[in-house]
Order: C-alpha cells, then structure tokens, then sequence
C-alpha cells in the first residue's frame, strides 16, 4: 500500500511540472517533448509537444533553441524557420463509477477532467551564409548565447 502512495505521489509530483527542454518523445515521456526528423542534410521537422504547464511561449522558445542547436551541429551558422504551427489542444476525460445496490445500478457519481496539450511544429533550414530573403534569418551561435532553456 505505501509503495502505491509513492507512485501516486510521484506522478503528480511530474504532472506539476512544465514539459522539460530536455524530453524526448517516448513511450515513457507519455507522449510529451520533441521529436526531429531530418529531411535533408540541412532541413529538419522538429515537434514538440509539453503539458498543461507549458505555454506558447515556452514552446516556441524549446523550437528556436532546438532549430539553432541542428543547425550549428550540422555547420550551418544561420537557419530559418518556416511552415510553424502553434496549437494548444485541450482534451477531456470523463469516468462514471456505479455501484450495484438492491439489485439496482446506482449512477450518482463520476470523475471529469480536462487536460491541455502545447504543440509547435516548425520546419528549420540551415544556411553556410545569412540568405536573402523575407524571412527571418537566425544566427545559430547567438541563439545557443541568448535563448536560455531550463
């Protein structure tokens, strides 16, 4: 029984949290952090997704960070973003609990709950040299100094 008190404990300890920079996606992340995909040696599709307690603007300042971080580990000095969608999705659960009195089902009770998700998705493109364009062009090296993450 106190091990079960723990576990429960400890999950709303995690729950209580904003999804961190650091999570992956995973089985055991529930679904929440980032997932990169690179669709060529110098554009990626980078995800991510956190919990109740991260905003807009935490999500899109993991999705600058992460874009600047795959462009300069690939060598590219300067990036841009494109195609970035900012959803924050709520999702609701909703559970009755009977009980069987007298031969009847009683209904009287039930649980409901809703929850929300953040999302960004955003495709970032590396450059060797600040491209001229209407876009707006990042500097990889002064992301990585400035856009501080926890």
């Amino acid at each position: 029984m106190k091990t079960r008190g723990w576990f429960f404990l400890s999950v709303l300890l995690l729950a209580g949290c904003a999804t961190p920079y650091s999570t992956e996606k995973n089985f055991w992340s529930f679904g929440m952090g980032f997932d990169v995909i690179a669709v060529s040696e110098d554009t990626w599709h980078i995800s991510f997704v956190g919990n109740d307690f991260t905003d807009r603007a935490i999500a899109h300042k993991y999705a600058l960070r992460k874009a600047a971080e795959l462009a300069q580990n690939a060598g590219y000095p300067y990036f841009t973003l494109s195609d970035e969608q900012l959803h924050v999705d709520n999702k609701g659960s909703h559970a009755t609990y009977s009980e069987r009195k007298d031969k009847k089902w009683d209904y009287g009770y039930g649980n409901t709950s809703t929850t929300s998700e953040t999302t960004i998705m955003v495709t970032a493109k590396g450059y060797h040299q600040a491209p001229k364009t209407d876009a707006m062009v990042y500097q990889s090296a002064f992301i990585l100094r400035s856009v501080t993450v926890e």
